[in-house]
């Protein structure tokens, strides 16, 4: 059985959901009692990116145990991608606000970890208050690599746009060992100006990304495949769902390297 679109099932508290690899289901807590849902329910970015993200990574020979792949998934809500990273054998951090990881993605975690072949592990991600500094020795997940970033359906409020693209620059850093992670991004673009902003900012100082699309076709033929999780043939169940790659330029990596020498003295 195929997934429904996220608009069609906000209203189900226990999702029976069937994760790309095709082979694991996962049992998704929502909760759409409060007036704003975001982060307690499935979106449509998370469910396409999920599906990208298995289509790009699965060709990808698997690691030994002990050099299993890691990904921070930011602004988790329900914890779909990474769970679905998880069942790809990566060791996944899903992280949101403290409200988020105490409800739905905590619940959610404890509730598939054990048919995951990856750990997944939920922490306190707040863009606000991030400190590259200090985070890496806090959070209780002992990241010490990442092979890559993910965020689906974070890129729709115009005041979270800097303190998302600050986190993502710090992890960026952090876990430049020698270069920097992807960042894997969906949205859905439902506002243009917001979106075109969004990016001229991503690729812009302080930050520094280089911005590409995931080309339309191929996202497209593995949202619609009818041998897939989704086969949504109606383009309007997903309609303004985009997938973009980021990732820090070389030229900012070493600004920002020379700028931490400086400052050590």
């Amino acid at each position: 059985m195929q997934n429904s679109p996220a608009h069609a099932t906000k209203h189900i508290s226990e999702l029976d959901y069937l994760l790309p690899d095709r082979s694991t289901r996962v049992l998704v807590h929502q909760d759409d009692s409060t007036a704003n849902s975001t982060g307690r329910t499935v979106w449509l970015g998370a469910q396409v990116l999920s599906v990208y993200l298995h289509d790009l990574l699965s060709s990808k020979s698997s690691p030994a145990a002990q050099q299993r792949p890691r990904a921070i998934d930011l602004g988790s809500g329900t914890g779909l991608v990474a769970l679905s990273l998880a069942s790809m054998g990566y060791d996944a951090l899903a992280t949101d606000v403290d409200m988020i990881v105490q409800g739905v993605l905590h619940r959610n975690v404890e509730a598939n970890a054990a048919k995951l072949s990856g750990r997944i592990k939920a922490e306190t991600l707040d863009w606000c208050t991030f400190d590259r500094a200090t985070w890496s020795a806090s959070t209780s997940a002992n990241v010490d690599s990442v092979d890559l970033l993910t965020t689906a359906d974070t890129v729709y409020d115009p005041s979270l746009s800097a303190p998302l693209l600050q986190t993502l620059h710090g992890l960026s850093l952090l876990f430049a060992k020698p270069a920097p992670p992807p960042v894997y991004l969906a949205l859905e673009a439902r506002d243009p100006a917001l979106i075109s902003a969004f990016f001229a900012l991503a690729a812009s100082e302080p930050f520094g990304f280089k911005c590409s699309r995931v080309d339309p076709d191929r996202i497209r033929k593995l949202v619609e495949a009818k041998d897939g999780t989704l086969g949504w043939q109606d383009e309007s169940d997903w309609e303004g769902v985009e997938v973009w790659k980021m990732v820090l330029s070389k030229k900012e990596v070493a600004r920002a390297k020379a700028e931490r020498k400086a400052a050590a003295g």
